[in-house]
């Protein structure tokens, strides 16, 4: 199985992340040896620590495949980034200096707060939508809010947006409110994609392999090879997402 992980933090020095060079081709190749042959770099970006602009993602990951190809690790990188909840999005996005994800001005990786007001996410929604952007929500599992209650990543799907699930809450790594919920959102058909969130070569390593297994005992696999594989790839190309299961 050929894994696409639309959201990683391999770009060295560019938030928490690896720090050295080093350290992300190692995660280029345990990420190689998984089973992933694409990864999209998706920097922290207005999260109150790092603001990582457009201009600066696509030059580091341009230096980042440079890398790649020398160290002869056949993985490719695209850009994007992960864009926390803030009044300052919609003017960056008017400015172009929001990274989407491979560049298409298509879809964006929105990461929600700990707390937030229902109304104004699907406002903010809207807005995207309206800008011919769609925002995948981040790890909802992870999110103390939407853990309490998963109506609210309801609600925002049917806005208009899309989810992602972290590998690592399938695996139990986020702890059992993290699992608990992960389960709920698939049962209820809210979730698009899995991703690793890598961080690291250690503790947040790219793996996708062992959650696609608990994944495919929940969704199929069918259904599951579509939230690693086909719809990654849909929405890397810049294509309409059609969901498959919500």
């Amino acid at each position: 199985m050929t894994y696409i992980d639309i959201h990683t933090h391999i770009l060295p020095g560019v938030d928490d992340g690896p720090s050295t060079l080093e350290e992300s081709l190692e995660m280029a190749r345990i990420a190689v040896e998984d089973g992933i042959s694409i990864m999209v770099a998706t920097p922290h970006c207005l999260n109150g620590v790092y603001v990582n602009w457009r201009q600066d993602i696509l030059s580091a990951c341009a230096e980042f495949n440079s890398a790649l190809g020398e160290a002869r690790i056949p993985l490719t990188v695209l850009p994007g980034s992960e864009v926390h909840l803030s009044p300052e999005i919609i003017d960056a996005l008017e400015n172009n200096r929001l990274m989407t994800l491979n560049n298409m001005g298509r879809y964006l990786c929105l990461e929600l707060s700990s707390q937030f007001i229902r109304k104004s996410v699907i406002r903010l929604i809207n807005q995207f939508r309206h800008m011919g952007i769609t925002p995948i929500i981040t790890h909802p599992e992870r999110n103390i809010s939407i853990q309490h209650d998963a109506t609210l990543l309801y609600d925002f799907v049917s806005a208009g947006a899309l989810s992602q699930i972290t590998a690592g809450s399938l695996t139990g790594k986020f702890g059992r409110p993290a699992l608990k919920c992960c389960q709920e959102i698939l049962e209820q058909e809210i979730v698009h994609f899995m991703a690793s969130d890598a961080h690291s070569s250690g503790t947040r390593p790219p793996k996708l392999s062992k959650a696609f297994i608990k994944l495919s005992s929940l969704v199929g696999k069918n259904c599951a090879e579509k939230m690693v594989f086909e719809g990654p790839q849909t929405i890397l190309e810049g294509e309409k997402f059609r969901p498959f299961i919500s």
